[in-house]
């Protein structure tokens, strides 16, 4: 039976045509079908079935960077397809193949000869004091931060029912171990392997010397209350959902039962992409 490929791609990449062309003329020869999906990273839905008329693939590629694997996990969190990328962005630690790599992925899809990795996703539910709900799910992380307000926050953190820290900050992150690489590693967190079964909370900015980031069981729920901040904090899902929140929102994350099933590439490691993504100098002894 033929196998349906989604195709999602980053048009703001500026060698994205070159790339897109050779894939689909792959794809053509190998009497592949598939249809492209162009990413619209701040008018998204995280949910498959608010996108009328989008058909269930059966092997997803990603064409840009780790932000269109993100784009991709979160559309198709919950149909549990692969997802392999397709590398044409800068420091991406989930695009596992090169462009040179698409004729090994296009055989990955024909022959179902290949291995996934089960990355953990976050659900993350928002509790207004109206009553009012918002609900998405999250690949790397989410934040609650100042916003465009240049003023610091203050933000209680709740871990399995249990105060645990209020930080003064820009912020807080809280991140899966795929996202300890991303937004959460650039605010001093630190690296998780990306099978752990854990979350990191990072604050960002801190106005302490002592606050610093907390690893924590994967099972545990987190709460996160805005205090004492007008006019509005914001909440940012893995950089490409946002919403404003007031003061008392309280904002739940936890370990979603969906996971995405990213595709490995067989000749790298986590371990080989972090030398070459963050240039860790080789052992010369």
């Amino acid at each position: 039976m033929s196998k349906l490929v989604a195709v999602v791609y980053n048009p703001s990449k500026p060698e994205l045509r070159q790339v897109l062309d050779k894939l689909s003329n792959l794809l053509d020869s190998e009497e592949v079908d598939f249809f492209l999906i162009k990413t619209e990273f701040f008018n998204f839905s995280a949910t498959f079935e608010s996108h009328e008329g989008l058909k269930k693939p059966d092997f997803v590629i990603c064409v840009g960077g780790d932000g269109t694997i993100l784009y991709a996990a979160r559309l198709f969190a919950k149909l549990g397809v692969p997802i392999a990328g397709i590398d044409v962005g800068k420091l991406g630690f989930l695009m596992h193949f090169s462009v040179d790599d698409i004729p090994k992925v296009i055989s990955f899809i024909k022959s179902g000869n290949y291995e996934c990795e089960q990355r953990m996703m976050l659900d993350i539910v928002a509790n207004f004091e109206s009553g009012k709900t918002f609900s998405s799910i999250a690949l790397n992380e989410v934040v609650v931060s100042r916003g465009k307000y240049h003023r610091l926050i203050n933000i209680c953190v709740e871990v399995d029912g249990e105060k645990l820290i209020n930080y003064r900050a820009d912020g807080v992150i809280v991140a899966t171990p795929t996202g300890s690489t991303a937004y959460s590693l650039s605010a001093f967190g630190p690296i998780l392997i990306p099978m752990a079964d854990n979350m990191v909370i990072t604050p960002i900015c801190p106005h302490s010397l002592s606050a610093r980031s907390v690893v924590i069981d994967g099972n545990s729920v987190v709460k996160l209350y805005v205090k004492h901040t007008e006019p509005t904090a914001q909440v940012v899902v893995d950089g490409q959902e946002y919403l404003e929140v007031s003061e008392d929102t309280e904002v739940i994350v936890r370990k979603s039962p969906y996971f995405a099933k990213i595709v490995k590439n067989p000749d790298i490691s986590f371990f080989k992409i972090l030398r070459k993504k963050l240039k860790w100098a080789e052992d010369s002894i």
